[in-house]
């Protein structure tokens, strides 16, 4: 009888529990949060999100983004055969970035603009920092798979009122790519890696 009533209490709490955590569907369903604060895995989707002040999208008229933040990226050594092709999407990190932005967001449009100058009022400015353009091993994607060796890209940045000067968001997301003939091109995958952060970033202000 003992065994009979614990058996009792503990589906009482199970079901109790169940009631009070969401389903992984529910999770994926409710909205994510918009108010000021620290988030991480925020939407289930973006590593670090940090809302310092919420904004209607809806009032801006375009976003400009400008050239990203390089000079502390770590580089392969010289020899290596990925130093080029990493320099190479260095130099260049904001248009798949764009990319994968416009892609995702659809209004308002996106453009690239210049370090320094003035975007002005009714814009929103992306400022961002590459802080890792790891190429990954093309020899590991191609002899072991399963995610080994993949490319990985980590970006820092920020999202500005560029008519105040305001930030209203900042966030860190990195993103990964192992997939590809032969192992995969580098320059592809990196670029991949920068066209995804930009949907993710996307994603992001569409919740505004």
């Amino acid at each position: 009888m003992k065994t009979l009533h614990k058996l009792l209490r503990l589906s009482l709490a199970c079901a109790i529990l169940a009631a009070l955590v969401p389903t992984a569907a529910e999770a994926k369903g409710k909205p994510a949060p918009t108010t000021p604060g620290k988030y991480t895995d925020w939407s289930g989707e973006i590593d670090e999100l940090e809302i310092v002040e919420p904004f209607d999208l809806a009032q801006y008229e375009r976003i400009v983004v400008e050239p990203f933040d390089t000079t502390g990226t770590p580089l392969p050594e010289e020899k290596d055969n990925a130093y080029e092709p990493v320099k190479t999407v260095l130099a260049r990190v904001a248009p798949p970035f764009v990319e994968g932005l416009s892609k995702n967001l659809g209004k308002p449009p996106v453009e690239t603009g210049e370090a320094g100058n003035e975007a002005g009022a009714g814009a929103l400015l992306i400022r961002g920092t590459v802080v890792q353009m790891d190429p990954g091993s093309q020899a590991a994607r191609y002899w072991a798979g399963f995610g080994a060796g993949a490319a990985r890209t980590e970006i820092t940045g920020e999202v500005v009122d560029a008519g105040t000067g305001k930030v209203l968001l900042r966030f860190r997301q990195e993103r990964r790519s192992g997939a590809g003939m032969f192992g995969g091109d580098y320059v592809k995958l990196m670029d991949r890696n920068l066209r995804t952060i930009g949907e993710d970033v996307a994603l992001i202000l569409k919740a505004f």
